[in-house]
């Protein structure tokens, strides 16, 4: 096994990479969409709270591992914690695998979608045939197949170019992209009449709202949208220059992830109850209640071509650092080159991610525990594959490697021995606590 000598090219290139994989789909289309069925307010708090405790915590260990071990997701594990350690790494290679199987199948609707919006076909009142226009799309699995491999292409376009000209330069440019559009429609949003209804589902909080199926929605959504699991911040870490203070670090990519998913509901929830639509509408709600929104109002096209930008600059950042999972363990333990191995990864994912592709047309009858294979996939890494991840992380950084954690976390600032006991309690005792109640919740 080869040790890892590739680095980041600056600290600011890593933390936006890092917190483009954080952001991903999920701030975008995940996070409206749970929160308008868990309350607004009532997920919002719990959500910001978790992740500024454990969530951070969490990113923190997965930094160090990666660091401490200079290799890949099963490298660095197997390097602090010995070969039983070294199965869960192999389990967060495999599991960032069989994500960007099928993500690449909802970036190539992202694709898609700019693609029909840019031609002007998204402009349209007719409700219905915006629904019906999406449920084609689906439905056709040549069609969906062909966008998927599409979406996989750009992916692993930008990852054969390297950590540096590749991943870092794409994030440098395309998160503050993101962000600049993003306020550019949520003030559009906002200025439409009766958005003010919008923003208090959001942020009005009242105990009624808070539920407990609310609160556990929230910390799965956390361990989600910070990416954790998986072996990415593992991965990234692995890159990270000894120079770099890993918590001052997380607690960046922690806080973009959620402005993101602040403005992404800004964005959306306004606009949504102006036009009295359903907050409630689902993964529908990008795919359809937002074309028919955009429609209704002046240069509603402009907007609509902006939003198409966001949801597909999203999914190309989150999809390269899933990528580069894959891509780091071949290298790490195949010794391939960077360009063998995304060649191999585009071969294998394109053929599994056409099968999730399929899933909803041909494949469509084909069911495990009563789920398509698509939703099965989804259901399986995001609720025990990712989970058991984070599981190994807290367990091996805050029991088997804490010396090893601790002198990585005060590697450039010596931080006081409250932080330092908050980190060791919160990921000897709070993580897993977390991790098997989202286990549970999943199940």
């Amino acid at each position: 096994m080869a040790t890892n000598t590739t680095t980041w090219g600056s600290r600011i290139g890593f933390i936006l990479a890092g917190a483009g994989s954080a952001i991903g789909l999920g701030s975008i289309w995940k996070f409206p969409f749970w929160a308008g069925i868990n309350g607004g307010s009532g997920f919002i708090i719990p959500y910001i709270v978790f992740t500024f405790t454990i969530g951070i915590t969490l990113l923190i260990a997965e930094l160090v591992v990666g660091r401490a071990g200079r290799g890949s997701a099963m490298h660095a594990l197997k390097s602090l914690g010995g070969p039983f350690f070294a199965v869960f790494g192999a389990i967060a290679v495999i599991t960032s695998f069989v994500i960007l199987s099928y993500y690449s199948v909802v970036g190539g609707w992202c694709v898609k979608y700019l693609f029909d919006s840019l031609c002007g076909e998204l402009v349209t009142s007719d409700a219905q045939a915006l629904q019906s226009a999406f449920g084609s799309l689906v439905a056709d699995g040549a069609a969906n197949s062909m966008w998927h491999i599409g979406f996989l292409t750009l992916t692993c376009g930008v990852v054969a170019l390297g950590v540096v000209n590749g991943i870092e330069r794409l994030s440098k440019y395309l998160l503050p992209t993101l962000f600049i559009l993003m306020i550019a429609i949520m003030i559009r949003s906002l200025s439409l009449p009766g958005a003010w209804e919008g923003v208090k589902f959001l942020f009005d909080f009242s105990f009624d709202k808070l539920s407990w199926m609310g609160v556990l929605n929230a910390m799965g959504f956390t361990f989600f949208s910070l990416s954790l699991g998986c072996g990415i911040m593992v991965t990234y870490g692995a890159y990270l220059k000894d120079t770099t203070d890993i918590p001052n670090s997380s607690l960046w990519i922690a806080y973009l992830a959620i402005q993101t998913a602040l403005l992404a509901g800004l964005m959306i929830m306004p606009a949504v109850f102006a036009m009295g639509q359903d907050p409630n509408a689902g993964p529908g709600l990008v795919f359809v209640t937002i074309p028919y929104i955009f429609s209704q109002i002046p240069f509603g096209w402009f907007f609509m071509i902006l939003f198409n930008v966001c949801l597909l600059v999203a999914a190309l950042t989150s999809s390269v650092s899933l990528l580069e999972v894959c891509i780091a363990y071949l290298q790490n333990e195949w010794h391939m080159g960077r360009g063998a191995a995304c060649g191999l990864c585009y071969a294998g994912l394109a053929a599994l991610g056409c099968i999730s592709a399929l899933s909803f047309g041909v494949l469509g009858d084909v069911k495990i525990f009563g789920r398509i294979i698509f939703d099965f996939l989804d259901w399986f890494c995001s609720n025990i594959m990712m989970p058991v991840g984070g599981l190994s992380i807290a367990l091996l950084a805050g029991w088997k490697a804490w010396e090893s954690t601790q002198a990585q976390v005060n590697l450039v600032h010596r931080y006081s021995a409250a932080a330092n006991s908050f980190i060791r309690f919160s990921l000897r005792f709070l993580a897993p606590l977390l991790v098997l109640v989202v286990i549970a919740t999943g199940i």
